[in-house]
């Protein structure tokens, strides 16, 4: 705090604290004192007061940061369920659709009648029915 100190000597302390006496007078001296303690005190309880809010932020926002964490991780682990039941369903509703289209499909094959191929007889004729003409 008083590093100026280091760089005076003893006797040039003893010249100031005479020139202190001599110039306030020695009822006054006590009182100044005085002053002084009370102004070195308030600067450090000041001093100390920041320094507590400055510990009670930085408290509160760790706790803040871990309350983040703590919501993140929990959207997190909800979120992961969600979106396994949407590719689930997603892939539920392919397989549904892939399932009807070949539903319909096998209903058109089977609604189409078999179309009748003529054979050949054996003489290299096609056999012909009587109801059938032949152009």
């Amino acid at each position: 705090m008083f590093l100026f100190i280091n760089s005076i000597a003893g006797s040039e302390i003893i010249i100031i604290l005479l020139f202190v006496l001599i110039f306030f007078g020695a009822k006054s001296i006590p009182g100044m004192a005085r002053g002084l303690g009370k102004g070195i005190r308030q600067v450090k309880d000041a001093s100390q007061d920041i320094q507590d809010e400055i510990r009670k932020t930085s408290t509160e926002m760790k706790r803040d940061m871990n309350v983040n964490r703590t919501i993140h991780e929990a959207k997190n682990s909800l979120e992961a369920p969600v979106r396994e039941l949407k590719d689930d369903l997603q892939n539920s509703g392919a397989d549904i659709a892939k399932n009807i289209n070949a539903q319909d499909v096998d209903k058109k094959q089977k609604s189409v009648p078999p179309t009748i191929q003529p054979k050949p007889n054996h003489t290299g004729e096609e056999h012909v029915k009587p109801d059938q003409q032949v152009d």
